[in-house]
């Protein structure tokens, strides 16, 4: 692939095939209040599932997705999925997670850019991307949206509400919202909030992004392929990968021994 052929962005843009994809929309009419202050209208959620729903909704569950998931959990990739599901091992018949007991839910987060309303999606005002006018979002936010897919659905409580990573942080979140709406919580590899060194990585990140020229200050989603700025994601991504894993995981993966002395020779020296 060519540099002018990767895509501005990653996002999932309306007219793009929808593949599994369902569309719930709301607050057409009456804006939905941010925790921020701020209102969104309207607010379309996109979703798959997996299953059937019994008669009295006992048998729901709902998968939160990490940081960059999707509701793409299970099946192939093709058309409005680039990629196959993140978690095919895991969701469907026979599966731990298994599709022929459980009717299986999985949104895009609000803001997540893969069919739910997000900086990627068109502004009321012009239709132009959102960018850098969408407001700031919380995980409370995401999940009184999936609160309201909940209602639509006609699920009054979930069996189980799992996810990792920041999908953990809407299990929980989901346990201090609606506890009357959640029979049990899978959080996997989360936390109750960021910690400050957390933050000092994201914002490390966000400002190689932001260094891109092509960044444009967030509005670049109109931008021709091969304009976007993939090169301060990749930076952005590198430092994230390196909080992804341990000093020992590092060591047992990339320790200083030399794989091929031989070959290598004299060629760089180690500190």
């Amino acid at each position: 692939m060519t540099s002018a052929t990767v895509p501005v962005s990653g996002a999932w843009m309306p007219g793009d095939p929808p593949g599994r994809r369902k569309f719930f929309t709301f607050a057409t009419n009456r804006g939905f209040a941010l925790e921020s202050g701020m209102t969104l209208s309207p607010v379309t959620v996109a979703y798959e599932t997996w299953g059937t729903l019994a008669a009295d909704a006992s048998n729901a569950v709902l998968l939160c997705h990490a940081w960059t998931g999707d509701s793409h959990v299970a099946g192939a990739a093709g058309r409005g999925h680039p990629t196959p599901g993140w978690w095919e091992e895991m969701v469907g018949p026979g599966r731990p997670i298994d599709t022929n007991q459980w009717f299986v839910v999985c949104p895009n987060v609000l803001g997540g850019c893969q069919g739910t309303t997000g900086p990627a999606s068109p502004h009321p005002s012009d239709g132009r991307p959102y960018g850098s006018r969408f407001p700031v979002i919380t995980i409370r936010d995401m999940v009184r949206t999936q609160a309201r897919l909940a209602d639509e659905l006609g699920i009054g409580s979930w069996r189980a509400v799992i996810g990792g990573s920041m999908g953990g942080m809407q299990v929980l979140e989901w346990a201090v919202m609606y506890p009357h709406r959640v029979r049990a919580l899978l959080p996997i590899s989360t936390c109750m909030q960021a910690t400050a060194q957390q933050i000092a990585w994201g914002v490390i990140g966000r400002r190689a992004i932001a260094l891109d020229p092509r960044w444009r200050g967030g509005d670049y989603y109109d931008a021709p392929d091969g304009d976007g700025p993939a090169d301060g994601l990749a930076v952005a991504r590198m430092v994230a990968q390196v909080t992804f894993r341990s000093d020992n995981v590092f060591t047992d993966r990339f320790g200083r021994d030399l794989a091929d002395r031989a070959r290598l020779g004299d060629t760089f020296g180690l500190w």
